[in-house]
């Protein structure tokens, strides 16, 4: 008896068609606990009480190896078909528990072994199970993309990419499913299997019942027809496999389940075939066979557990509260660039806060939706206490219209269900809430009194506090379920959550809080929800003017998705590596990333619209006349090296977007290609040969019966070298292939993404993604096809300056861009004006290098790294910090 007073164990369970294994597996070790196999056959066509029945004894006997345990959850591999996020079986006609069939297989469980409602059960296949499991192991966790094979009853599979399962992408089958495939006539699973082993024994032989029968008539008897069927069974293994492993192109094949035990038998005909695909593929029979199903459906319960009390939902850490002293090497990224405010400007703590407010006699703190204004109150509370001052707190949502008022308000805004798009909202703030909120006056006699939320200043009382909140941040809470959002969303999927906050919640937010900046007195930072660091208003307006006057980097923030890939991983240190991929860096997206403050080693972070909000004419000079305090380019990293390809897509025309969305520009793009493979791709345009019609009804029938679409048929693929440039006006169909490193230079709006077709994959979630032919081909401008394509939508480079010194490269942009792309290459030194423009650029060739602006010290930017220069500089000079060639995008406004 495994001895450990409450234990937290999850009870992993593997079901096949002739059995059910289960484990238990510590939480804190992630390691099989010794003793707790437990292992027993059973009928898969009795009746289903039987079944569920034989299954529960199973499962207690395993449960009952320990004492004093705190039961998490229970992860089951099962066999399909099944729908493993119900927990109902559908499996009929499939020689295996047809009784079963309709049943809510996770409902019974539940009852039969008395489990709570808190306690979860997951269901996943098999094959991914074991898939998953393997991933765990040592041999192959540094194996990139993994097909991992059961061999038992019938056939399970899985398709995995660093360790992620991938059940609907390129060079998969659908769902990573290999038993229904084509094959012979009829589907692999008749012939790869432990049925079509026993048949094709008694066949020709007769006498056997299993396949260890076969095996040891092959082994011990040298029985020639036994022999001649397992090499018959690796034929057909190997042959079954070989599209998928030319289409996958796995690194390793690794082959689990029952029938592995007679692998001797089977692996050298299977291996000879293997080798003839041409594919170099190692092969590896799993050391722990049932165990790493058990492993992998159990740490699919962790992940839940682990998700279910996460206050934010993401592998990217927080923004550190304090600066490290460590200087970066020469061309190493910084993830958290700071500009310096001076020494004693950035305060830390909600002590030196609750100080600040004692000889207040009434204050109001304010802020974005998504802040945790709870934690806030306790942590002040806490301070107040220390200090002995009594405080009455007030909450600003307590003077809000009701969730129906709020929500009728809202709607106009906020589209339809299942779409990603709203419009900008045209209310305020002080539409959200009663007139009572206005005439609320401190009250009288209170040693402090405290109104605390959003839209708290609305009560018009002296003493304002305003907690900012990164974007992303708020966004990460969301992902964790956290409510973010001033509008009713209880029931609602996370992207309707995210249209709520774009569209309205960060716009009104906006609105308000550039009607208040003037009565700021402290601007804090809570991203820590523990602890905060903050500064006087006075302090973070000198800084943005000085900014004017410098250099700005934006702080990055990283993000995986379904096509991502591995370059920022393995190049960007900091980053946490056991992310799957990342998909994007958004260098400087305006409406989302933010700007740091540094004072004492304090960090503190503001959102860049602040910036624009109170500097627009000094950052964006005459330009200003046309995008106001909108921050009109931007720059984002596409990773899709070892990745896959993004979806096929088109943007919407500016009348499109503006009549739609609200919007004032449309979504202008370039793929200026950093890095890629030898073979990298990007897609853009029409075939000559284009159909309009026929393609639509393509991708209509595609996305309704999962078929995949040989989409250079219709879309032109051109080979991608570094420092290319693809010019992508709206209304051009296009797409980064896999395997390029893409820096997307585009106009600001950035969600208004029109996929036609996504390769028939899920997200990262396991959730389709959303498919918009109807917006697409509202928008699509066939005549970009054929010879236009590479006459117009890739750039042709032209040297505008050649001297000793250094190149100036023209990247001419297309003529819908309202932005033009240059290229300048030196070895030392050169420097430039601004003259009245504002430039973006990165360092996209070479280690590092110093900005310089008017005598101050130089600042240091790294390669791959985005920095601004306001149209208010003028002269600046860039100087080489190593011997390398150095070459840097610069973008601007025509």
């Amino acid at each position: 008896m495994y001895e450990h007073l409450n234990k937290k164990i999850i009870l992993g369970v593997d079901i096949g068609g002739s059995h059910i294994s289960a484990a238990l597996i510590d939480n804190n070790t992630g390691d099989l606990i010794s003793g707790s196999i437990r292992k027993k056959m059973v009928d898969a066509q009795a009746s289903s009480s039987q079944i569920i029945d034989e299954w529960v004894e199973a499962l207690n006997d395993s449960l009952n190896s320990v004492n004093d345990y705190h039961l998490l959850g229970m992860g089951i591999a099962m066999p399909g078909p099944f729908n493993y996020e119900k927990g109902i079986s559908l499996m009929k006609d499939v020689n295996k528990y047809s009784s079963l069939f309709g049943m809510d297989i996770k409902k019974a469980l539940k009852q039969q072994l008395q489990l709570s409602d808190s306690c979860p059960i997951v269901f996943e296949n098999d094959g991914a199970c074991f898939g998953i499991g393997e991933s765990l192991s040592n041999d192959i966790i540094d194996k990139s993309r993994v097909i991992a094979i059961t061999l038992g009853t019938g056939i399970g599979s899985t398709f995995l990419n660093t360790g992620r399962v991938i059940k609907n992408d390129e060079g998969v089958p659908f769902n990573g499913e290999l038993y229904n495939q084509p094959y012979k006539g009829g589907i692999i699973e008749d012939y790869v299997s432990s049925k079509w082993l026993l048949s094709a024994y008694n066949s020709l032989a007769g006498g056997a019942k299993s396949v260890k029968d076969i095996a040891m008539k092959a082994t011990e008897e040298s029985d020639e027809i036994a022999i001649k069927v397992f090499q018959e069974f690796g034929f057909h293994l190997a042959e079954s496999l070989k599209p998928w492993i030319n289409s996958f192109k796995p690194d390793c094949i690794v082959l689990g389940g029952s029938i592995v035990k007679s692998s001797h038998l089977f692996m050298p005909e299977f291996k000879s075939q293997v080798n003839q695909s041409g594919q170099q593929v190692s092969i590896k029979i799993s050391g722990q066979l049932e165990e790493s199903t058990i492993l992998g459906a159990a740490s699919l319960v962790l992940s839940k557990v682990k998700k279910s009390n996460m206050s934010r939902k993401t592998n990217q850490p927080l923004l550190p509260i304090s600066k490290s002293n460590s200087e970066l090497s020469s061309g190493e990224y910084d993830l958290y660039p700071s500009f310096s405010l001076g020494e004693h400007k950035i305060f830390k703590g909600y002590n030196t806060l609750a100080n600040w407010m004692v000889d207040k006699k009434a204050v109001m703190i304010d802020g974005l939706a998504g802040t945790d204004w709870d934690t806030i109150q306790e942590r002040l509370a806490e301070e107040f206490k220390v200090i002995g001052i009594n405080v009455r707190w007030d909450k600003a949502e307590t003077f809000q219209h009701t969730p129906a008022t709020i929500k009728k308000l809202t709607e106009p805004f906020i589209g339809n269900i299942g779409d990603v798009w709203g419009t900008q909202c045209t209310l305020d703030l002080a539409d959200f809430f009663n007139k009572d909120l206005t005439s609320f006056n401190p009250v009288a006699g209170e040693q402090l009194h405290i109104l605390i939320g959003t839209g708290a200043s609305l009560a018009g009382w002296d003493n304002l506090v305003y907690f900012d909140l990164p974007k992303n941040e708020i966004q990460f809470r969301m992902r964790a379920g956290q409510c973010v959002s001033l509008i009713p969303n209880e029931g609602l999927a996370n992207p309707e959550i995210y249209k709520h906050l774009y569209f309205v919640d960060w716009v009104i937010n906006r609105k308000h809080r550039v009607a208040i900046q003037k009565k700021i007195d402290i601007i804090a930072d809570s991203q820590w929800q523990n602890d905060i660091t903050w500064a006087h208003a006075a302090s973070i307006y000198d800084g943005f003017d000085e900014m004017t006057r410098s250099v700005i980097r934006a702080r990055p923030w990283f993000e995986p998705g379904a096509w991502g890939g591995q370059w920022l991983k393995n190049q960007v240190n900091g980053l946490n590596k056991n992310e799957v991929n990342y998909a994007w860096s958004f260098e400087l997206i305006v409406p989302e990333n933010g700007l740091v403050f540094e004072s004492d080693n304090n960090h503190l972070e503001v959102a860049f619209d602040w910036l624009m909000d109170n500097q627009a004419n000094a950052i964006l000079g005459e330009d200003v006349k046309v995008f106001g305090s909108e921050f009109p380019i931007r720059f984002d990293f596409l990773d899709t090296m070892d990745g896959g390809n993004l979806s096929i897509q088109c943007h919407p025309s500016l009348d499109y977007i503006k009549n739609e969305f609200g919007e004032k520009i449309t979504q202008d793009e370039t793929y200026y290609i950093l890095d890629c493979k030898e073979n990298a791709q990007v897609f853009l345009g029409f075939q000559d040969s284009i159909d309009p019609e026929e393609f639509e009804n393509v991708l209509h029938e595609s996305t309704e019966k999962k078929i995949p679409v040989a989409i250079t048929d219709y879309v032109q693929a051109h080979n991608a070298q570094k420092h290319d440039l693809f010019l992508i006006p709206n209304q051009t169909i296009h797409s980064a292939g896999k395997d390029n490193l893409v820096l997307e230079i585009s106009a600001t709006p950035y969600i208004f993404t029109f996929k036609m077709y996504d390769w028939l994959r899920l997200d990262l979630e396991g959730n389709p993604r959303p498919i918009n032919i109807e917006h697409a081909f509202r928008n699509l401008d066939f005549s970009r096809k054929g010879d236009v394509v590479k006459n117009e939508l890739i750039s042709k480079p032209q040297t505008l300056t050649q001297t000793n010194e250094y190149r100036i490269v023209h990247l001419p942009t297309h003529k819908e861009h309202f932005y033009d792309v240059h290229r300048i290459e030196f070895s030392n030194s050169i420097s430039l004006n601004t003259d009245g423009k504002c430039f973006i650029m990165m360092l996209v060739e070479g280690q590092a290098i110093t900005v310089e602006i008017d005598g101050k010290a130089p600042v240091r930017y790294n390669y791959a790294e985005t920095f601004i220069i306001p149209a208010s500089v003028g002269e600046f000079t860039i100087s080489n910090l190593t011997n390398d060639e150095i070459k840097i995008v610069k973008a601007f406004l025509k």
